[in-house]
């Protein structure tokens, strides 16, 4: 029986050899391989192009981010964030808010479109300071805003609405619904990332 065996082996060995169709290991792990990397390159195309397009929509793109574990992804996330999280109420407000140099100030005062706000030179930050300066202007909604310093600059245009509310007119009829997108590889925690930003922010996870 034994001696059959080893008979039959050789045989089918020698069927192989001699036969022009036969199948050859190292091909066909190299047309895989190359099937692969046709398909990583494709992912990564469309990848590049989705980049581009959420960038060009002003929406925040958060890349290489560690795969140690769900839980360092979140925390990371959430602190690269936390402004965009904590400032998503003004995230069209402060896209009609820009800063103006010191030497634009007095085209905009001129003009008939543009006027000074009702706080006229008081900064909506600090009313009672006696800074009264042209060097930190900052345009919002048709009105010139003037600001004592650089940091109350910045605190305004992330916040325009909050200073502005009640004294200057501001649409309240824009609902925000900030979205969050993760993208990557199967298994790799993205619906586990997904649910602790939704129990965290209060978002719906779909």
């Amino acid at each position: 029986m034994e001696e059959w065996e080893a008979e039959k082996k050789t045989a089918n060995e020698e069927f192989l050899e001699e036969n022009p169709d036969k199948p050859e290991l190292e091909t066909m792990m190299q047309e895989e391989k190359d099937k692969l990397q046709e398909m990583h390159e494709a992912d990564e195309a469309r990848l590049e192009e989705f980049i581009v397009f959420c960038k060009e929509k002003n929406v925040q793109i958060v890349e290489q981010v560690s795969d140690v574990s769900a839980e360092f992804v979140h925390t990371k996330l959430v602190d690269i964030l936390k402004n965009r999280i904590r400032f998503r109420v003004n995230l069209i407000e402060r896209e009609q808010a820009q800063a103006l140099k010191e030497k634009e100030v007095k085209f905009y005062e001129v003009s008939h479109t543009y006027k000074p706000s009702k706080f006229g030179m008081n900064s909506p930050l600090s009313l009672y300071n006696p800074i009264k300066t042209k060097n930190f202007a900052v345009l919002y909604r048709e009105r010139i805003y003037y600001l004592a310093n650089a940091d109350e600059q910045q605190k305004f245009l992330l916040e325009p609405s909050k200073y502005t509310k009640g004294v200057e007119a501001c649409p309240n009829d824009l609902l925000i619904k900030p979205r969050v997108s993760v993208i990557g590889l199967p298994k790799s925690g993205k619906s586990t990332l997904c649910e602790r930003i939704a129990a965290q922010t209060g978002a719906i996870h779909l």
